[in-house]
Order: C-alpha cells, then sequence, then structure tokens
C-alpha cells in the first residue's frame, strides 16, 4: 500500500472514529466545575442551568466544587481535563480578568480554554448604608465629589463586575474613594448593612433581598431597562448615568482543544436551556436575564470584555496583587 493511501486510511479512520464519539456524546454523567464555594451566586445560578442542562443531554451533571485562589483552582483543574466533555466549568464574568487582577494565574483565561456558549447576565444595583443622606444617584454623586474622605466603597473580588462597575462609577463621579476588598459579596455587603463601609456596587441577585428589607438604600441598576423584580429602582441612565451600564454575565467553558463536534452538541443544548420557560422563571427570579451566545459570537464578546475591563483598571491605576 502506498504511504498516500495510508494516510488517506488513517484520515478517513480519525474523521469516521470522531463522528462516532460526538453522535455518542453524552454516555455517561459530567463532571459541572463550580470553581467557587457552595451558596454563592455562582453556584446558585450554576446549579439551576446545570440541573436543565442534565434533563436535556439525558446524563447528570455533577455539580463539582473547586474552590481556592479567586476561582483559580477549579479553573485550572478544567483546563488539564481530557478534551473529551465529561468536564466541564460554569464561571461567572470575573473568569475573565485574572491575569488583569492577580500577579500569578497558570492559564490564559482566552487562549487557553474552550468558550462555549452565554446563559445570562444579571445587572448591578449602586447602594449605600441608608443613613447616608441622599435622595437620588445625583445627589449621592454630589456628596463623594464634595468629601471623598468619608466615603469608602466595598469590593467582593478584584475584576468582578461589581469591581469595575465601581471604577466606572467613580471615574464618571470624577474622585477616588477608598476600595475595602473583601472575599466575596456577603462579607462586604454586612458592612455596608452596619454602616462600616458606605458604598457598594454588585450584582442584583445578592443586594435586592436587602434593598426589599431596607437594610440597603438602592439608587440605580445598571441596565439598559428597568428590572421588573425592582421597577422602582431608575436605571442609571435615568439617574444621570449612561455610561455606567454594566452586567456580570455566565458562560460555560471547557478544556482547551475540545472537538468542534462536542462544542456544537453543548452549546445547542445551553440554547435550548435558555429557552426553557421554567429555567427562565428561576432565573428570573434572582434577576439574571437569559443572553445566549455560543461559537464565534461569544469568543469575540469575551474578548472585548476582556478588554474593556483592562481598560477600566489600567485607567484607575490598579496594579494586579
Amino acid at each position: 500500500m502506498s504511504i498516500r493511501l495510508v494516510i488517506a486510511a488513517i484520515l478517513a479512520w480519525t474523521l469516521t472514529t470522531g463522528a462516532a464519539f460526538a453522535d455518542s456524546y453524552p454516555s455517561k454523567p459530567i463532571k459541572w466545575v463550580i470553581p467557587y464555594p457552595p451558596g454563592g451566586g455562582v453556584d446558585a445560578v450554576g446549579r439551576m442551568v446545570g440541573e436543565k442542562l442534565s434533563e436535556i443531554l439525558g446524563v447528570p451533571f455533577v455539580v463539582t466544587h473547586l474552590p481556592g485562589g479567586n476561582g483559580i483552582v477549579g479553573a485550572d483543574a478544567v483546563k488539564r481535563a481530557p478534551t473529551d466533555g465529561y468536564t466541564l466549568m460554569f464561571n461567572a464574568s470575573v473568569f475573565i480578568m485574572g491575569p488583569q487582577v492577580m500577579k500569578s494565574v497558570p492559564y490564559d483565561p482566552i487562549n487557553d480554554f474552550s468558550a462555549i456558549a452565554q446563559i445570562g447576565d444579571v445587572p448591578l444595583l449602586v447602594i449605600s448604608n441608608p443613613r447616608i443622606q441622599a435622595a437620588n444617584l445625583g445627589e449621592l454623586s454630589t456628596q463623594i465629589k464634595a468629601a471623598p474622605e468619608k466615603f469608602n466603597v466595598a469590593i467582593s473580588a478584584p475584576g468582578a463586575a461589581g469591581h469595575l462597575g465601581t471604577l466606572s462609577f467613580l471615574h464618571q463621579v470624577g474622585t477616588k474613594v477608598e476600595l475595602i476588598p473583601y472575599r466575596g459579596t456577603g462579607l462586604g455587603l454586612t458592612d455596608v448593612i452596619s454602616g462600616n463601609v458606605q458604598l457598594m456596587v454588585e450584582g442584583m441577585t445578592i443586594l435586592l433581598p436587602q434593598v426589599k428589607a431596607g437594610r440597603v438604600r438602592a439608587y440605580a441598576v445598571t441596565s439598559r431597562q428597568r428590572s421588573a423584580l425592582a421597577p422602582e429602582i431608575p436605571t442609571t441612565t435615568e439617574a444621570g448615568m449612561p455610561k455606567l451600564v454594566i452586567s456580570s454575565w455566565y458562560g460555560v467553558w471547557g478544556p482547551p482543544g475540545l472537538p468542534d463536534e462536542i462544542v456544537r452538541r453543548i452549546a445547542d443544548a445551553v440554547e435550548t436551556a435558555s429557552k426553557a420557560p421554567d429555567l427562565i422563571s428561576r432565573l428570573e427570579g434572582l434577576g439574571l436575564t437569559t443572553t445566549y451566545m455560543k461559537g464565534a459570537e461569544f469568543q469575540k464578546f469575551v474578548k472585548d470584555e476582556a478588554e474593556s475591563g483592562k481598560s477600566l483598571l489600567r485607567d484607575a491605576g490598579f496594579e494586579p496583587q
């Protein structure tokens, strides 16, 4: 047999084997990595999405929490996983900002993972301790600019949407205040409620119940339209800050080099999930809107978001920690 025929036979076998594998995928449980501890926003949304994907694909999605290093431990484990589609990661937008906010990250979030699909996003709220005497976002901005030393802001995680939203907010106010870092939204929110910290810009999912209970005051939501969950809260555009439009979004990633057929199978399942009325209802209850993207569109979106966040951090003089 000639070399040319041997090569042709190998290629044919490879294509046939790959197609057969894709046709049978998935045939066993999928490890659904959430790189944060149980109980947070990523965990809550990730569990709901995983349950629906399990129903659609017909195999269990086994939630696996791998916390540590602001999400580095879990993400690195996914990067090193076999490229068979049986290890996937559910994560929030903070994931793509890792190299911009931490000095040592063992991966490139843009090039070292298979970006599969986006499932949705949730806007942020600008809130304060209720003792701050400001009736609206304009009054709050005036007070901060007049006496920035009297204000500080809780930050849940470097590079998170709340951090970037805070930098954008302060840039538009035209001043700088002290940023207080916390290990998660809950601890920072507790200090805002107690008055140890005056301000916070963070996802609606966790903040809105405290707003409804009167423990904090909300000034604006960072979306283009008012939220159905809190129609009384104006948008940042209505409140006089049209450039403060930002959200925390969620997506699905896999190890680098996932076969195209597997990526398409997962992305199609995410699309089906994003249109399921029961999942939409559950996610809306957390303030999240389904915003599906896949393939080249999602990959471009991720790159653009990373560049936008990088610019905000650079303009604020932020140094990786």
